[in-house]
């Protein structure tokens, strides 16, 4: 007795094919999919249920899957697949080399067009040879998809399970999905573009504090298991005097040039925002309230001692204080960012130049700029 494997009951030799009803079902279900993306706010959900809408309009088409990124990448791996054969393409990883790079997916991202293809069970491919006897695909597309936006390119490639499928339907319905995918993912990319650009201070590059929600959710802490963190708010000692003495001209250099100072103190994972004015904030992730201490005074140590060019060729030093607060276990972030805040104004009304770290709700315990960083290693906490 001869087995039926699952999918001969969709394959060519099993079914009747008729390319003029085929056609119909496709165009029918991509003008619905198109009808529906207002209804998606996600691209990836978007793509997903268009894919997903073909695959179940059709028994021929097998599979669907997309990949969209740099088109520099060393490997591909789908991510978004749909269809009876998703199987094939949920374990498929094509990296990139001497063969590959004259397969389908990379010739495609690469700009190339590809031709509709058969796939053998004969193929010296391997992966095709799965796909031809374990899924019943008899023929392929690949399609590109690109941002007019930024650079990113991608691809979509669909199977079906009758010899020249793509070429008897007509590429070209193939063509417009690939197009709509296109002009989905500029969207998203666009999208992004001005989420970034709403979380970017215009003068200094930093992220602002509309940015505050998305740099303290991985920090926040909702049980002792949950590594400590931290938060400074940093303000520039006398910098209404540099406007007025100097002019907004060398205020912007000096809020550009401590942004920079900054970004440099600080380690891959941390944060700082321009928080408003001369305000910065920084987070801290996995650091203790006495390592943040430390940090905090390096910071200063490193402003004082920095040299700040001015338009007329002049250097300028400046000060920092600075308020210090770890995150409580359960604490909302703004109530941290209060403490904080308060230990700073606490540091400014005590001489400027210095660190507070808030203790409790708003006392804090000065560091004044006499003390070096070995001297914080062992300096008893202030209890007043």
């Amino acid at each position: 007795m001869k087995l039926r494997l699952p999918f001969q009951q969709h394959t060519a030799e099993t079914t009747d094919f008729d390319a003029g009803r085929e056609k119909a079902c496709v165009a029918e279900s991509l003008v619905r999919s198109a009808s529906r993306l207002l209804e998606q706010r996600n691209d990836r959900d978007i793509i997903h249920r268009v894919c997903e809408a073909l695959t179940l309009a059709t028994p021929h088409v097998r599979l669907a899957w997309t990949w969209f990124g740099p088109v520099e990448t060393p490997c591909i791996v789908p991510q978004i697949v749909v269809g009876p054969a998703s199987a094939y393409a949920q374990k498929l990883e094509i990296d990139r080399s001497f063969l590959t790079e004259i397969g389908p997916a990379f010739r495609t991202l690469s700009g190339k067009r590809v031709e509709p293809f058969n796939v053998s069970r004969m193929s010296l491919y391997g992966p095709w040879r799965e796909a031809a006897a374990m899924h019943g695909i008899r023929s392929a597309v690949s399609l590109p998809l690109a941002s007019t936006v930024n650079a990113d390119r991608g691809l979509l490639a669909l199977y079906a399970d009758v010899p020249d499928y793509f070429q008897q339907v007509g590429i070209g319905l193939f063509e417009a999905l690939a197009d709509m995918f296109s002009s989905v993912l500029s969207v998203a990319a666009e999208r992004t573009l001005l989420r970034e650009a709403a979380y970017s201070d215009a003068l200094t590059g930093l992220l602002n504090r509309h940015a505050v929600d998305v740099v303290s959710r991985p920090i926040l802490r909702s049980s002792p298991l949950d590594p400590p963190a931290a938060v400074l708010m940093i303000d520039i000692d006398h910098f209404k005097r540099v406007n007025d003495n100097h002019g907004h001209a060398c205020g912007d250099l000096l809020l550009c040039g401590m942004a920079d100072l900054l970004r440099r103190e600080l380690r891959k994972g941390d944060n700082v925002l321009r928080w408003g004015g001369e305000e910065f904030m920084v987070c801290l992730a996995a650091t203790d309230i006495a390592s943040a201490t430390l940090v905090a005074h390096k910071m200063r140590e490193a402003v004082a001692m920095h040299r700040h060019p001015l338009p007329d060729g002049l250097p300028m030093t400046t000060t920092v204080s600075i308020g210090v607060a770890d995150l409580e276990i359960g604490e909302p972030f703004f109530v941290t960012v209060e403490r904080a805040d308060a230990a700073l104004y606490k540091a400014k009304r005590q001489g400027r130049n210095r660190v507070c770290v808030a203790s409790g709700t708003i006392d804090a315990a000065p560091i004044t700029g006499t003390d070096s960083v070995a001297d914080l290693r062992h300096r008893p906490a202030n209890t007043d």
